[in-house]
């Protein structure tokens, strides 16, 4: 793996339920990252798959800027 690519942030997306959570995965820890939603204080979701990849696709065009946040996930 090469420089550029380890320090990329991986994204994936998680179905619980009815609900897509978009997550950073972070594979040392063998765990993720959920995202907080700012709007709500609560844990981002969307109800349909096409809306959590668009937004992980907004995610990755932001990658220089620092995370606004997330709680920590191992499942």
């Amino acid at each position: 793996m090469n420089e550029k690519n380890a320090k990329a942030t991986e994204y994936g997306i998680k179905k619980v339920g009815e609900r897509y959570y978009p997550v950073i995965v972070d594979r040392e820890a063998g765990g993720h990252y959920e995202i907080n939603n700012p709007m709500t204080g609560g844990v981002l979701s969307y109800n349909n798959p096409e809306a959590a990849e668009k937004y992980i696709e907004r995610a990755k065009g932001k990658e220089g800027r620092p995370p606004e946040g997330g709680t920590k996930s191992s499942s």
